[in-house]
């Protein structure tokens, strides 16, 4: 079966969050046990505009915006896309701490596995490369709404080389 389009997407997001869910996890950050902050929640995604946002909660997207395509010859395309991990934090301490873990991480491995779990026993498919240039983190410079006040954003670009299609 050939790994293309929404399929290869997801499992690029499914993967990324994973790796970085297992690192916060070693960090302590999704357990509540002797930590000061309530535990960190993930969630799949956004809620509705007009719900209230839960706080320590990390949400992780790909960009709806479109990926830019290289070609590298007739043998396969090299793909941008945008990967978003928000995080909503209770204070500011806990929302610097948590996205500079994320940050932190995600400059250290530079690139990630990427598993088909659909698969009774995942393997790894293939491998996308973090873009080192694309690695930041944000945070609302004015927040307009109250639950922007803690709103925290790293977000990076993976680079992804496909196959052509048949």
């Amino acid at each position: 079966m050939a790994l293309e389009g929404g399929l290869r997407d997801r499992m690029i997001l499914q993967s990324v969050t994973n790796a970085i869910v297992a690192d916060l996890t070693s960090k302590g950050w999704l357990t509540s046990t002797g930590k000061q902050y309530e535990p960190i929640v993930i969630v799949d995604e956004f809620p509705d505009d007009d719900a209230e946002v839960a706080v320590n909660t990390i949400s992780f997207s790909i960009g709806d915006t479109a990926t830019s395509e290289l070609e590298l010859g007739s043998r396969s395309l090299l793909l941008f896309t945008p990967v978003f991990v928000d995080f909503f934090a209770e204070n500011d301490g806990l929302g610097r701490h948590v996205r500079g873990d994320i940050f932190a991480y995600v400059q250290k491995v530079m690139q990630f596995d990427v598993y088909d779990y659909s698969q009774p026993v995942p393997a790894v498919e293939f491998v996308v490369q973090v873009q080192e240039q694309s690695l930041e983190m944000q945070k609302p410079e004015r927040a307009v709404n109250p639950w922007q006040k803690h709103w925290y954003t790293v977000q990076f670009s993976v680079t992804d080389e496909r196959p052509p299609s048949a």
